[in-house]
């Protein structure tokens, strides 16, 4: 019983939204942090389930990564966001996730590979 009750606690839900007009087909996730695991940080990503393959590498650019990845195979069309404030918390709810990417202001890095096994994107990319 008490296993079980542990395991429930350390369980995190993961978070999505949509941005509104003119960027709709921007998504977002959001994953906090588990509190049961004390090197677990949140996670914050946008997807853009608009585009090809073949554009993942501009699309990362234009969203302000530093560079495009030199192969696309193996990624989703989703990049990892940052606060650029560099609060200590960073990133902590899904309403600021949504809001630096979807009012601006996030910073972009790399693009999120398919093996990822942090979080579950199959509710934005498989809906």
């Amino acid at each position: 019983m008490f296993v079980a009750l542990l395991m429930s606690a350390g369980c995190v839900q993961q978070q999505y939204g949509q941005c509104e007009e003119p960027n709709t087909q921007l998504e977002v996730m959001f994953k906090p942090r588990n509190p049961a695991h004390p090197f677990s940080h949140s996670f914050c990503i946008v997807c853009n389930t608009g585009i090809e393959r073949a554009q993942y590498g501009d699309w990362a650019v234009a969203m302000g990564a530093p560079q495009a990845p030199d192969d696309t195979a193996g990624l989703h069309p989703c990049l990892y966001v940052y606060d650029p404030s560099e609060s200590e918390t960073g990133i902590d709810s899904l309403e600021l996730c949504r809001s630096l990417v979807c009012d601006g202001g996030a910073e972009y890095n790399d693009m999120v590979a398919t093996s990822n096994g942090n979080f579950d994107l199959d509710p934005i990319l498989n809906p």
